[in-house]
């Protein structure tokens, strides 16, 4: 008798710490958060058929080493197996977030894309890794993180 294993597609969601925020998130990484959740539920359903199960993991980074280790770009980013999906920052010192998909570009994901990318993801092969550059945004922020800090070494 055979036994079959389900297949696993990890989906990650990475942001970075906002320091200046009281709660230390952005409402836009949550907002993304909870429509990407949304499209691994409506995935997980047809996934079922194939014997795969999706698993979620929310990250906070918090400082530019940890930013380096995940190899990430933007935040957030929605790593779905070997595919990154994540915005672009036009400036450094704003919010604002462009988010691009088959020639589309929008502040914000909606479901449908999200299910794309989930797809997507699924089938993209692993890649060669390449050392990733952080942009300026998260620089900008984690080093903010790093000054706010106490430097007598308690925690």
């Amino acid at each position: 008798m055979e036994t079959q294993t389900k297949n696993a597609l990890k989906v990650e969601f990475i942001q970075v710490e906002m320091p200046t925020n009281t709660n230390n998130s952005c409402s836009a990484c949550d907002t993304v958060q909870g429509k990407l959740v949304s499209a691994i539920q409506d995935v997980q359903k047809l996934f079922d058929n194939l014997d795969c199960e999706i698993f979620f993991k929310s990250t906070t980074v918090k400082t530019i080493e940890e930013a380096k280790k995940a190899q990430i770009i933007a935040s957030p980013t929605i790593r779905v197996g070997n595919l990154d999906f994540y915005p672009s920052h036009p400036t450094d010192n704003s919010e604002k977030r462009e988010w691009t998909w088959n020639g589309l570009t929008t502040l914000e994901p909606n479901k449908k894309t999200l299910i794309e990318v989930l797809l997507k993801g699924y089938f993209e092969p692993k890649k060669e890794n390449k050392s990733k550059e952080l942009s300026p945004y998260i620089l900008k922020h984690l080093n903010e993180s790093e000054l706010t800090k106490s430097n007598c070494g308690c925690s």
